[in-house]
């Protein structure tokens, strides 16, 4: 048989995998307040359809655990509306900037919406900031 040429690949998707079932970063914001309650966007990133399996708060600009202990928790619309993904729940695990805080997870149902809604319900009572890094299953098509 012939050589057919150099190698080449074609990858469609905007984070080059192989697969649309990889476990991929979905959305992320860092430096969120959790001096004021209220809802935070996280744009999803390049997919239409997706399942959350984790999300990561940590980061932490102060220790959590002191004085008035913020809530929040992550929801497909504004306001803390719709089915939780995560539950407002304490964040008082998240001690120091190194502390990773894997929330508890409480839909996995599919998701179309492009964005998501990290909710603080409870305020701290001091200055307090966070990164929230949300992670899943994209399940979009692909060919």
């Amino acid at each position: 048989m012939a050589n057919p040429g150099p190698a080449s690949s074609v990858a469609n998707h905007p984070q080059v995998l192989g697969s649309n079932q990889a476990l991929r970063l979905l959305a992320s914001a860092q430096s969120v307040s959790l001096a004021v309650t209220g809802d935070t966007v996280l744009p999803i990133l390049n997919t239409s359809s997706y399942s959350v399996s984790n999300v990561i708060v940590t980061n932490a600009s102060a220790n959590l655990s002191t004085a008035t202990v913020p809530f929040a928790g992550v929801f497909p619309a504004p306001g803390a509306s719709g089915t939780a993904i995560v539950s407002n729940a304490t964040l008082n695990a998240l001690t120091s900037s190194t502390v990773v805080s894997q929330r508890t997870i409480n839909s996995t149902a599919a998701q179309t919406g492009q964005n998501l809604y990290f909710n603080v319900g409870t305020a701290a009572s001091y200055p307090a900031t966070v990164d929230v890094f949300v992670y899943g299953y994209d399940l979009s098509f692909q060919p």
